[in-house]
């Protein structure tokens, strides 16, 4: 850990306890605001043929003139270009490729986000393709939104799932955590984060959304995953019907799609039976 971020926590934890609703408020605005390099944001110009634009200032990149249909979401402050190695493996003539750019992502114009914004842009997607999507391959925060919509319309007839989290409420602890925040005022940050969102961390629990899910899962995760920790995929695993957990170890978080095993897994996943 560096010293700039151990000095930033002891301050901001100073400052929560002094300042419970102030240091809430400003932990909602450092959540709520994406931060990613300008190259990563323009990544999907040259992976993309055209982009529709969805509302609350989010985006949808299109590629592709195959009759099946497959949806990309990336996760928090990330980009499209980190499935460039799973595009390159997908047939234009069989695939019509969708990637979502929720608000703040991309080249959207917005400076802020949240969940909702990736659950609200995974919806307007899924009425703009016109019926399900084949397949859905969704990573970190982009996989809870997928789960989310699939609990709420069929917009999948497949789910890949990659180092995503079993709770909203797992991820705000966390980030709370991260910022040293202390108990009331982390409680008050869940409050306004549930406010910002318009849904309660209960609501966001996909631990609970995952049993009425019958569409085919492949999760994947890795061992050493330090922002989402692997025992969220193996609770998710546990609670969907029909999925399957992959273990990766050494990739960390954001790694994995970068990596041929797991490119293939996912290829194979989304043209095979399934199989547990």
């Amino acid at each position: 850990m560096n010293l700039s971020l151990t000095v930033f926590q002891a301050a901001f934890g100073f400052y929560s306890r002094l300042m419970p609703a102030k240091a809430a408020s400003k932990a909602v605005e450092l959540m709520t605001s994406p931060r990613i390099k300008t190259e990563r944001r323009n990544s999907s110009r040259t992976l993309f043929e055209r982009v529709v634009p969805l509302s609350n200032d989010g985006l949808l990149s299109i590629y592709g003139v195959g009759p099946k249909k497959i949806l990309l979401l990336h996760g928090w402050s990330g980009w499209i270009g980190q499935f460039k190695d799973l595009i390159s493996e997908i047939d234009p003539q069989e695939y019509t490729i969708y990637a979502v750019h929720p608000a703040g992502h991309g080249e959207s114009p917005a400076t802020e986000s949240h969940p909702g914004r990736f659950i609200e842009a995974v919806l307007e997607a899924h009425q703009y393709a016109g019926s399900s999507f084949d397949v859905g391959v969704g990573h970190s925060l982009g996989a809870a939104a997928l789960v989310y919509a699939q609990s709420t319309r069929n917009c999948f007839e497949r789910l890949v799932l990659v180092s995503g989290p079993a709770t909203i409420e797992g991820v705000l602890s966390r980030f709370a955590n991260f910022v040293n925040l202390g108990e009331r005022s982390k409680r008050l940050f869940v409050n306004d984060m549930e406010r910002t969102v318009g849904l309660s961390v209960d609501r966001l629990d996909l631990v609970a959304l995952a049993p009425s899910i019958e569409t085919p899962v492949l999760l994947i995760h890795d061992d050493r995953d330090t922002e989402v920790p692997v025992a969220e995929s193996r609770a998710l695993h546990a609670a969907f019907p029909r999925s399957r957990l992959t273990h990766t170890t050494g990739y960390g978080h954001s790694r994995l799609l970068q990596k041929p095993e797991v490119i293939k897994e996912i290829v194979e996943f989304s043209n095979s039976p399934f199989r547990p």
